[in-house]
This record gives C-alpha cells, sequence and structure tokens, in this order.
C-alpha cells in the first residue's frame, strides 16, 4: 500500500475511460465510433443505433479497495441519443463517485455531444466529503469512409471540490484522437491526452477480428506507461468485452463489461 499511495502522486487515479474494449486498446477512445461507453470517452460518438444497458468492472492492481464499478444506458430518440451513467471508485475509506447525463446528435458529418457530469468525493470517520458539477463536451467528424477524427474536453466549467477548508480542482484534460477501419478485419486508433497539471499522454490500440464475433485487442499509454490486452464476443442481442492493462510500476488490473441490447 505505500508502493500504492507513493506513486499516486503520479497521474494514477481512478479511471476516466470505461468499457473494457477502451481499455485494451490503450484507452485510445476519443474517436471510436459507436463505441459503447463513449458517454466516458467522448459523447459525441455514443451508440444511436440500439438502446443498450451496460456494467463495467475493473479491480486496480489487485486491489479491491481501490476498485472502479460503473453501469450506463443509453436510448436514441427522435431528437438524438440520450445517455445516463453511474460510476464509483474506490471504498468506505475513500470514494468517488460520478453521475453522468449526456446528450448526442448530428449535423451532416458533424456529430457534438455534452454529458453534465456530477462529482462527490467522501473520506471517511467523518473527514468531511464535497460536490462538484462539470461539463463534458465532445465532437467528432468521418472524414472519409472508415477514417474518423474526435476530439472532446472535460470539466470545461472549470468545477471544484470545496469541501471542510480545502478546494481542489476536478481533472481537466483535451483529447485528439482519429481510428481508422481496415474493411472490418482492423481498427486502429491513436489518441493525444492533456491534462493541465501533467505531461501529455500518448495511446494507441489495435483491434483484430480473429473469427465471427471474436476480436482481439491491445493497447498502450504513456504517462503513466501501462500496456494493455484483451479480447470480445458479440451477439446481435449482446457483448461482453475482457481486459487487462500492465501499468509499468503497480502491476495488472483486469477489466469485464458487458452489454445489452434492445
Amino acid at each position: 500500500m505505500v508502493l500504492i499511495f507513493g506513486v499516486m502522486s503520479l497521474p494514477a487515479y481512478s479511471q476516466l475511460i470505461m468499457g473494457a474494449k477502451g481499455l485494451g486498446m490503450g484507452q485510445a477512445a476519443t474517436a471510436l465510433p459507436g463505441y459503447d461507453w463513449s458517454l466516458f470517452s467522448n459523447p459525441a460518438l455514443l451508440n444511436g443505433n440500439d438502446t443498450s444497458v451496460g456494467f463495467y468492472g475493473l479491480r486496480n492492481y489487485g486491489f479491491a479497495e481501490i476498485t472502479d464499478m460503473s453501469a450506463m444506458a443509453s436510448m436514441p430518440t427522435g431528437y438524438g441519443v440520450a445517455a445516463l451513467g453511474f460510476h464509483r471508485y474506490g471504498d468506505n475509506l475513500f470514494n468517488e463517485t460520478r453521475i453522468r447525463l449526456g446528450y448526442k446528435n448530428e449535423w451532416q458529418m458533424l456529430h457534438f455531444g455534452l454529458v453534465a457530469n456530477y462529482n462527490h468525493i467522501s473520506f471517511g470517520a467523518n473527514y468531511g466529503s464535497g460536490g462538484a458539477l462539470g461539463l463534458d463536451v465532445g465532437i467528432a467528424a468521418e472524414i472519409t469512409d472508415d477514417l474518423w477524427v474526435g476530439a472532446r474536453s472535460t470539466n470545461v466549467n472549470r468545477p471544484e471540490y470545496q469541501y471542510q477548508s480545502m478546494n481542489e480542482y476536478l481533472p481537466r484534460e483535451i483529447s485528439i484522437g482519429l481510428s481508422y477501419g481496415l474493411n472490418e478485419l482492423a481498427v486502429l486508433a491513436f489518441d493525444m491526452v492533456k491534462d493541465v497539471r501533467f505531461p501529455a499522454s500518448y495511446r494507441g490500440g489495435l483491434e483484430i477480428s480473429v473469427i465471427e464475433n471474436l476480436k482481439g485487442r491491445i493497447g498502450v499509454t504513456t504517462e503513466p506507461l501501462s500496456y494493455s490486452m484483451g479480447f470480445g464476443y458479440g451477439m446481435d442481442r449482446w457483448d461482453i468485452n475482457f481486459a487487462v492493462q500492465k501499468h509499468e510500476l503497480l502491476g495488472f488490473s483486469p477489466g469485464i463489461d458487458f452489454m445489452i441490447y434492445f
């Protein structure tokens, strides 16, 4: 645990990108079209084809006390796509909770999305708690067949927790990404992510169709350096994905998600 908290001075906080597919591709999810967990990566790319419900869990470095758990649902309407998400990190000693309400629409080739994100942190033993409301925005476009570009910005209103006598700004970052599909056989994705407090992080991933309905994935992320791999299997009405990420210092973090389509 000393090693865990010692490395927390690096950008190794709770996951901001949800979903085992994104994790397996090195968290390069800013420009993945139709990604089921785009509510947490780029709301402009929310899946508008089906009503969906999903669940995701990630055991950070094998410690139950710092587990990420999340759930989401999205529904296409005549006025765009509406989505609702929930994310919790930590245990009763310290935990962070997010509730996200998202909206996505499109105009010609331009896709755009907005998320209202309520954040709440709580410290055990009556040490206090605090909340803040953040706003995320995202855009995306299909430049040519199978070539997508996307960008997002988190907490553009500069929200901050206010608890006891301390104030703390929520993480603010900008992400720019692209993805390219190779004749439905593979997808390449690349992101550049810049948090205002930390060096730029470069993320890349590859998804390959192994056999019908089975896909394999690999990825790499810098700042902090990590490697990931995973696989997914899906049918018309459901989809399951598994991934594991290897942090250069802290070890392995396995994650799994399950999606249902209506």
